[in-house]
């Protein structure tokens, strides 16, 4: 059994929280937040201790692993700190703002020999999962390139999400982060791109060194293809759709609604994940996302016990800042 801290106590920490009370594999013990009185109410909520400091969270002997849970601009210097005290790490996304800071990160973790993952939970999805459970049969032949989007209409009163000194970017580091993740994914054993080319827009809100739209081009050292969007202006609602191209056939997958197709000569098959797509019309999304942290939490236990593991680790969240960051060319 793992035992947790947590990190900041905002709305994906409340998920993260009820996945750490319904896990197998993990506690919660105790929280933290700059905000004293957030972290009260919190810790009430989930019976577990609210921690007076980072220090002290960190000095506790009896938690294992911390989850970063706060906006991007202190996920290195608290994943730094939990690392140099000889916690595992599980940061939520973006790992960083850049690369560079998600390379300190990863030599902290290397440095005190301990785990470091990156919360890209989209891997665990019910659409992701059977797209992996179809690709890894061969329905689809050799993979030849994906083509992947993704959006949705930015609330331009989001807060801190369009803040470039807190995030490192715009769409490409919020919603489309995730998508690079999942497109890097599937690309197979090189998985790092050799060739990254981009371009971004931002015609509509103009946020400094915020891109409305990021387009990504990617090869990695085995010749597979991606190209990929993530946007912030997207009119029509929100969508996440990737596509499998092979030699045989195509693997399509979205969410949100869960559905994921495998077309070929000898016909289309849809899997629409029934459960799943009840269970966001009763409870929201939040339900399909508090299930996949409880898959991530098992994979990521496993991580730490050096078993095969389907959790993105350090080095996954680096390439995706560096995916990201070579758009708008700052790589």
């Amino acid at each position: 059994m793992l035992h947790f801290g947590l990190v900041g106590c905002g709305s994906i920490a409340q998920q993260r929280a009820q996945a750490l009370a319904a896990s197998p594999v993990a506690r919660l013990r105790a929280v933290y937040d700059a905000d004293p009185a957030r972290a009260s109410a919190f810790a009430q909520q989930f019976h577990v201790e609210a921690a007076p400091s980072l220090d002290a969270l960190l000095a506790r002997p009896d938690i294992d692993a911390i989850v970063v849970s706060t906006p991007p601009d202190s996920h290195a210097p608290i994943a730094i700190a939990a690392l140099n005290a000889g916690k595992h790490v599980l940061c939520e996304k973006p790992l960083a703002r850049t690369p560079d800071e998600a390379r300190l990160i990863l030599d902290a973790a290397a440095r005190n020999a301990r785990t470091l993952a990156t919360g890209f939970n989209f891997r665990f999805y019910p659409s992701v999962a059977k797209a992996r459970e179809l690709f890894q049969s061969g329905a689809i032949g050799e993979l030849d390139h994906i083509r992947a989007s993704c959006g949705y209409r930015i609330d331009p009163a989001s807060g801190w999400l369009h803040d470039a000194s807190i995030t490192g970017g715009g769409a490409l580091q919020d919603n489309g982060i995730h998508l690079i993740d999942t497109v890097l994914h599937f690309l197979g054993d090189a998985t790092d791109a050799t060739e990254i080319h981009g371009h971004t827009t931002s015609s509509l809100h103009h946020w400094p060194g915020c891109e409305e739209n990021g387009f990504l081009l990617l090869r990695n050292a085995a010749g597979r293809v991606a190209t990929l969007q993530a946007s912030w202006t997207e009119w029509a609602g929100y969508h996440f759709r990737v596509e499998l191209h092979g030699a045989l056939g195509l693997i399509r997958f979205t969410c949100f609604p869960m559905v994921t197709e495998l077309i070929t000569a000898q016909g289309r098959q849809r899997f629409l994940h029934p459960h799943a797509n009840l269970m966001e019309k009763l409870k929201s999304y939040r339900w399909i996302v508090v299930q996949s942290f409880l898959r991530e939490f098992e994979e990521f236990a496993r991580l730490i016990a050096g078993q095969p593991s389907l959790i993105a680790t350090g080095h996954d969240g680096w390439r995706a800042v560096h995916a990201a960051a070579a758009a708008r060319g700052r790589a």
